[in-house]
């Protein structure tokens, strides 16, 4: 059944033709403040648009806004899911403030909901706009950097004799890199998997090398890097800049850091996104010359809350009725009784007083188990009418694992 939408009255939303694509990137290009050839050329040369996900926002006959989703598999809780990631999302300059915005929103929810898919995720490039449509900032990730001198590894650095390194051009290596990756991707919560098209994507960004890790059983991790020359009157100042390191092994990660940490010349070392729980972390022989950078990467929002909340796995049994409030997909709207252990769970509709009243936006920004919405209560986002009800639904949500995308969509 499809869902009921009215689009708002001055802003009437609707899909577009493939034909009509350039025009697309030209609305929201220029609030990114990017280039739209840029933008056409990455998507000519690797094409990921899903044209018939691409909604805009009319005055008249013109476009005034875009928002667009890709239909990706990735890691959430429970395993793989389908979901959608959400970009594209931009409003005309001289439309802002005017409500073009939440009428793409509005529309985009509807149109993920009948699909059928419980979950939405994307980046946004302005915190504070998507909270107020549901996606709550469910995930850190780490940009660092750390002086050539200082980089070097720990005692609890394992070396493995069995294992090789060889450093490849990038695009030479990509069977190993895609091997490696959909074997790492299945164990890291937002990890998508990855196309052709999105590999073409991720090699053509600044990763001219690939230091490949091997060992008897085939590739076991990766580093995705560029090397940059510098000099001054004190010798060479070059910076190896880390676009992505993935492993599967422990000792894989040890061979590629102190690869990393060995080049001559180098003076800095700096890595693009870290997931905040990386080995690295706890290899370096002194953390606090690593200089650490945290940022909100994924948003998540619950586009079907019952069926978000039933599939995912719990780590401890809890039982907890929720007020939900959902001003942008009024399906959700109400009460949910959560009942849940580790062999399952289910997730319906009740009449039951609450034990937390909470906005979706909190059951998104929780849903990856790294938020914590005892903090949420703490702070009085969130409404605890039975105590300690928050700490069990923490603990039951808890994954072990930081959740990491490293990939901007």
């Amino acid at each position: 059944m499809s869902t009921e939408f009215v689009s708002h009255p001055d802003w009437p939303v609707r899909g577009v033709t493939p034909e009509e694509f350039p025009r697309v990137v030209d609305v929201y290009a220029e609030p990114m403040i990017v280039s739209a050839a840029e933008e056409l050329e990455s998507e000519n040369a690797h094409p990921v648009a899903e044209h018939d996900r691409i909604l805009v926002a009319l005055d008249g006959d013109r476009m005034v806004g875009t928002a667009a989703a890709y239909t990706l598999e990735t890691t959430m809780p429970g395993g793989p899911r389908t979901v959608a990631g959400i970009t594209g999302v931009g409003v005309w300059p001289t439309h802002r403030r005017r409500g073009v915005l939440t009428s793409l929103m509005r529309r985009q929810l509807a149109d993920i909901h009948d699909r059928g898919e419980p979950l939405a995720l994307m980046w946004a490039s302005e915190g504070a706009i998507y909270g107020r449509y549901g996606y709550g900032p469910a995930a850190l990730e780490l940009s660092a950097w750390i002086r050539g001198p200082y980089a070097t590894l720990g005692e609890d650095a394992h070396d493995d004799p069995d294992l090789t390194l060889e450093l490849l051009p990038s695009e030479q290596a990509r069977d190993a890199l895609e091997h490696v990756h959909r074997a790492a991707a299945a164990h890291r919560l937002g990890h998508f998997r990855r196309g052709t098209s999105w590999w073409g994507r991720r090699l053509r960004s600044g990763a001219t090398w690939a230091a490949v890790v091997t060992g008897p059983q085939g590739p076991l991790g990766y580093a995705l890097y560029d090397s940059v020359n510098g000099w001054a009157e004190d010798g060479a100042h070059a910076e190896i800049k880390v676009k992505e390191v993935v492993a599967t092994a422990p000792a894989a990660h040890v061979a590629l850091y102190r690869h990393l940490f060995s080049r001559d010349l180098v003076s800095r070392i700096s890595f693009e996104a870290l997931p905040v729980d990386d080995p690295l972390l706890y290899l370096i022989s002194d953390r606090n010359r690593l200089v650490e950078s945290p940022a909100t990467s994924l948003r998540v929002r619950l586009v079907d809350v019952a069926r978000a909340l039933s599939e995912r796995p719990y780590a401890a049994p809890v039982d907890v009725t929720l007020a939900v409030t959902d001003r942008f997909a009024p399906w959700n709207q109400g009460r949910r009784h959560l009942r849940a252990d580790t062999d399952g769970a289910e997730c319906r509709r009740t009449e039951a007083a609450p034990d937390l009243s909470l906005d979706v936006v909190h059951l998104g920004a929780t849903y990856l188990g790294q938020r914590s919405l005892t903090a949420l209560v703490e702070a009085g986002a969130v409404q605890e009418h039975t105590p300690g009800a928050a700490a069990r639904l923490d603990l039951a949500l808890h994954q072990p694992r930081a959740a990491f995308c490293g990939m901007v969509f």
